[in-house]
């Protein structure tokens, strides 16, 4: 396997992972609001709204890190393959 063969799939793969990263950005809401409804069922379907809330709330977070994760390391990923194509 050549280094311009390797570049170009860690390119593919990062920019997989660099889309994957922007889905958990843009549906962070959707995606909390359906862990927070998963979790709720869990219970029973009874719970406190503030802890609904914040349950809600916290999967929002952890969403946005995570795709932010993925988005940057992805990044930086593509932009070292870049470099070594170019070279």
């Amino acid at each position: 396997m050549t280094n311009s063969t390797k570049n170009s799939d860690l390119l593919k793969l990062s920019s997989i992972f660099a889309i994957i990263g922007l889905i958990l950005i843009i549906f962070n809401g959707s995606i909390a609001n359906s862990l927070g409804t998963i979790w709720i069922q869990s219970l029973g379907g009874m719970s406190d709204t503030n802890e609904y809330i914040f349950i809600k709330t916290s999967y929002a977070h952890a969403s946005l890190v995570i795709g932010g994760v993925f988005l940057s390391i992805s990044f930086i990923a593509m932009l070292f393959s870049w470099y070594q194509l170019r070279s």
